[in-house]
């Protein structure tokens, strides 16, 4: 049984989280899948991919994430190289692809995302923290995109006995986590999400050693609020509130 619940933020001037339905055009999406959050603790523990698909599977850690204020978004076309014919010199005509970036509204320099991450391997938290404290990064992390470079703020580590929880809440709470659909009891009505943007999508969830969408559940339907506001939700299973946290969040999980 774990004994430890650590949350740090995730923090880099623009981000591209690639949708796995989109086909000639790169749309992203505006928070990170859990399989990108998989990735980031992989490459600060310097896991391999035949690794860390085993070791962060939904069998294995916890992992939650909130978005952290607004974010906007553009389109660029990206020259990519036609390697075709193994032309890895840029000799031939170029491929041109929209690619959708993630960035931070006006007036701020940088997203920010919050992770919530528990593992049954308490060694293996622990060690993530502490190389989350000292920023020593296996490989370098980033927000998707090998060129969206980010870096981790204000990691903290919590026993567990700090952390409120509760059990298949009886009611709606403030939620402010990205929340899978399959979880909810109930919507809530209109009149209590007014003013609030509801965004939903559907993400990957866990990866098989290949690198694919692992079965039963390797993709989830999830919603969240556009602008990071908590929303008052009903969901099932259990939720969490830390100690210097006013707001309820849950692990991505059904």
């Amino acid at each position: 049984m774990a004994e430890l619940f650590l949350r740090f933020d995730i923090v880099g001037p623009m981000a591209h989280f690639r949708k796995f339905y989109s086909n000639s055009s790169s749309l992203s999406y505006s928070v990170p899948p859990r399989t990108v959050l998989m990735g980031i603790v992989a490459a600060v523990l310097g896991y391999d991919l035949d690794v860390y698909c085993e070791k962060l599977s939904v069998q294995q850690a916890r992992i939650g994430v909130a978005l952290q204020g607004s974010v906007r978004s553009i389109m660029q076309t990206v020259n990519y190289l036609a390697t075709d014919e193994n032309d890895w010199h840029g000799v031939k005509q170029r491929t041109q692809i929209p690619v959708e970036l993630v960035l931070p509204p006006r007036g701020r320099t940088c997203l920010r995302y919050r992770v919530y991450f528990q593992h049954y391997d308490d060694a293996l938290t622990e060690r993530l923290y502490n190389q989350l404290m000292r920023r020593e990064y296996c490989y370098p992390i980033s927000l998707g995109l090998a060129g969206c470079l980010a870096w981790a703020e204000e990691p903290h580590l919590y026993k567990l006995d700090e952390v409120y929880r509760v059990q298949d809440p009886q009611g709606p709470l403030e939620i402010r986590t990205v929340t899978p659909v399959l979880r909810l009891v109930e919507f809530p009505p209109l009149e209590q999400l007014k003013g609030n943007q509801i965004r939903r999508d559907t993400m990957p969830l866990d990866l098989d050693a290949m690198r694919q969408p692992k079965p039963p559940l390797g993709t989830i339907t999830v919603l969240w609020e556009a602008n990071g506001h908590p929303l008052p939700l009903h969901i099932r299973g259990e939720i969490f509130r830390l100690p210097d946290q006013e707001y309820y969040g849950c692990f991505l999980e059904v």
